[in-house]
């Protein structure tokens, strides 16, 4: 395999790790977020309050609650 190839490959192997790795935390927040929810009997919004989920995060979980 060429010195290029090899490059590539291992560029595909990172992205791949870190799309996983933020997949990963999305789907960790879902779940706090329900578990909040229920356990504490708080809405979408005062859940993602106490988790600390930024403004610009919140529709994209609102969309999955």
């Amino acid at each position: 395999m060429t010195r290029l190839g090899q490059m590539l490959i291992e560029e595909g192997w990172e992205k791949g790790q870190t799309k996983g790795r933020e997949e990963g935390r999305e789907e960790i927040r879902m779940e706090s977020l329900r578990n909040i929810m229920e356990t504490l009997k708080l809405s979408p919004e005062q859940a993602m309050d106490a988790l600390k989920i930024p403004d610009s995060e919140r529709t994209k979980y609102q969309s999955s609650l």
